[in-house]
């Protein structure tokens, strides 16, 4: 459960720290991707750019059904182990910007969403878990990895085995 609410809230600074760093007035269009596949030395990240990648990932993302009566950091979480987690997703755009970030495992996905009205300076970030049925959100970042040959064959091979 504590590890649970430290990772959200380490997913939610994060994304305020990379919406910070760019510039005032910038508007970054980008999600920053991160694959939780590593141990004791950095996972690998990529940078998706392509609108039209962002705008499908992030409706995806946020029109899955939610679960009845949990929050995010409410949920009852698996033990921790070694090897892949999948992945956090971090929105550096314009595009669905009610959606900051999430993490996807599988057919677990937990979303930090901004609510409230930002021009009121009167948002907040609600965590949210949803439910993707048959990991379609997974499996596409998944594709990206294997079409853009972010991680060699063995990792590939080793995430297919642990899902």
């Amino acid at each position: 459960m504590k590890q649970s609410f430290i990772k959200y809230a380490l997913l939610v600074v994060g994304s305020f720290c990379v919406l910070a760093g760019a510039q005032a007035g910038e508007i970054v269009k980008s999600l920053t991707v991160e694959l939780l596949v590593f141990s004791g030395r950095p996972n690998p990240t990529f940078v998706v750019t392509d609108p039209v990648q962002i705008k499908e990932i992030l409706a995806l993302a946020k029109n899955l059904p939610r679960k009845k009566g949990v929050l995010a950091s409410e949920e009852v979480q698996p033990e921790p182990k070694l090897g892949y987690q999948g992945f956090i997703v971090t929105n550096n755009s314009d595009i669905s910007s009610d959606v900051k970030s999430f993490v996807v495992h599988g057919s677990n996905v937990h979303l930090a969403l901004v609510a409230g009205s930002k021009q009121a300076g009167k948002s907040s970030i609600v965590q949210t878990a949803s439910v993707d049925s048959d990991a379609s959100l997974e499996n596409k970042l998944l594709a990206h990895v294997k079409n853009n040959a972010l991680v060699d064959e063995n990792v590939l091979e080793f995430i297919e085995n642990s899902k």
